[in-house]
């Protein structure tokens, strides 16, 4: 898919999923790899934040060519990685949660002293460790919703649908798009997506949204990578 198809349909209907961006077999050494440490925090729905600390091997997802085009298109030059990457896996079980938006509505992130609000406040990208069906805990969206600049006022909307995909794809979303974890319904699957959130270098990000990257680990990172984490990154 050309970029501009991809900016087109992020501008548009507020998401796009890329296909194959890394092999299934990948996919799947990942998975296998975080979930050992993931299985003792909880029953359904884990969130690991600052999961670059304790798997560098994820690094390859934050700076794959295709998804930097991507954000650079849409977000301009100097943007970052914010998060650290967040795994999210929901267990056989999980219940849906509740429809939101990551933009405008959240107030720790806001436009830098004197700065307009910028039209695209960040980029989230959802890489598939696993396939994504409505049965599994799919995120679920509602399309062009993010043109409403603000969050969702109901429960519900009957435009809502699951985001599915194969392994190795890679769901990206304008992140005023209005989304949530769908329900496990299944008691022998799960859904692992891996999460890396780019921003633009004019949106404030305060120092205690996400955790930092070690510094031992964040001198290990190629080059493009640490200036992507330049603001997520222990001090010296």
């Amino acid at each position: 898919m050309e970029i501009n198809e991809v900016k087109n349909r992020l501008a548009d209907e507020g998401y796009c999923i890329l296909e194959n961006l890394i092999s299934p077999e990948e996919a799947e050494r990942l998975d296998s790899l975080v979930r050992p440490m993931m299985d003792p925090m909880g029953n359904d729905y884990i969130s690991l934040e600052g999961s670059l600390n304790h798997f560098p091997e994820l690094a390859q997802l934050c700076i794959h060519p295709l998804i930097l085009d991507i954000a650079e298109s849409v977000l301009g030059e100097g943007f970052i990685i914010a998060n650290n990457v967040a795994m999210k896996w929901c267990k056989p079980g999980t219940p849906q949660h509740g429809l939101h938006a990551d933009w405008p509505t959240s107030g720790a992130l806001r436009a830098g002293p004197g700065s307009p609000i910028p039209p695209w406040n960040g980029l989230q990208v959802f890489w598939m460790l696993t396939d994504g069906t409505p049965e599994n805990g799919a995120t679920r969206i509602v399309p062009f919703s993010h043109h409403t600049q603000r969050a969702p006022s109901r429960e519900s909307y009957p435009q809502e649908i699951p985001v599915t995909g194969k392994k190795g794809s890679a769901f990206v979303y304008h992140n005023g798009l209005w989304h949530r974890t769908g329900a496990n319904t299944t008691t022998d699957q799960h859904r692992m997506f891996a999460n890396i959130y780019y921003m633009p270098m004019s949106v404030h990000r305060p120092a205690a949204t996400w955790p930092l990257v070690k510094r031992e680990i964040y001198e290990t990172f190629p080059p493009r990578l640490q200036e992507l984490l330049v603001h997520s990154v222990e001090a010296v």
